[in-house]
């Protein structure tokens, strides 16, 4: 009985070390990327890609002007990008992913982008540096109607990737300081997050073998 006991704990000692390591392990993906904001035109586009990594957004509608910025100060160009659900909430077609071997056909981008830069006045030569922070996760769609494929029911997710990077943004502006719309080009790296409940059921279920093998030799014995 000794010895089952010293096995069992053995045992979860070495599913919850599996799973903890799992949880810390990531793949570190090179990215590039290029992202766009405003111009009466997008709430949010971006195109992202590396190695086995595809993500893209596409928003029909947006604002005209993302902010303003007096001539002769430093502004703060910051901005953020979501999803696509204020256009059409869960509808194909605006947004799409692959990560792998894992493919979403919904993104649920959540990005911040920060940065700040002196302006001199009206001109769109303004180059600012800025920093991107956030995640991106793939969901699949359910219940869609058909034909058009909207009205669509969030399903389950198929991947979350978190984007960490560094660029370049180039915002536009009108002749009084508004800015109508931002653009970006920014590198970094995509790193998958783990789903370490699946590794977890693994881990459960190679204990539950080894718990009955020792109880059948038990009655062997």
């Amino acid at each position: 009985m000794a010895t089952t006991r010293r096995g069992i704990a053995l045992v979860s000692f070495i599913c919850f070390i599996s799973v903890l390591a799992s949880a810390n392990s990531v793949s570190n993906i090179p990215i590039t990327g290029t992202t766009s904001q405003g111009f009466g035109q997008t709430t949010g586009d971006f195109n992202i890609t590396g190695p086995s990594l595809s993500l893209i957004q596409g928003v029909g509608v947006g604002p005209s002007s993302i902010g303003f910025c007096n001539a002769g100060t430093v502004c703060d160009f910051s901005f953020s990008i979501g999803n696509s659900n204020a256009s059409c909430p869960f509808c194909f077609g605006l947004s799409s992913g692959t990560v792998g071997n894992k493919s979403a056909p919904f993104l649920d981008p959540s990005l911040l982008f920060t940065g700040s830069a002196f302006y001199t006045g009206p001109t769109n030569s303004i180059l600012v540096p800025l920093t991107v922070t956030g995640t991106i996760t793939g969901y699949q769609l359910v219940n869609c109607a058909v034909p058009d494929a909207t009205g669509c029911s969030l399903g389950a997710r198929i991947f979350t990737v978190r984007i960490v990077g560094h660029g370049t943004g180039r915002p536009v502006f009108d002749g009084i300081g508004d800015i109508i719309g931002i653009n970006t080009t920014f590198s970094g790296t995509a790193t998958v997050v783990p789903e370490p409940i699946s590794l977890a059921l693994t881990g459960t279920g190679l204990l539950a073998i080894w718990i009955r093998r020792k109880m059948a030799q038990s009655k062997q014995d």
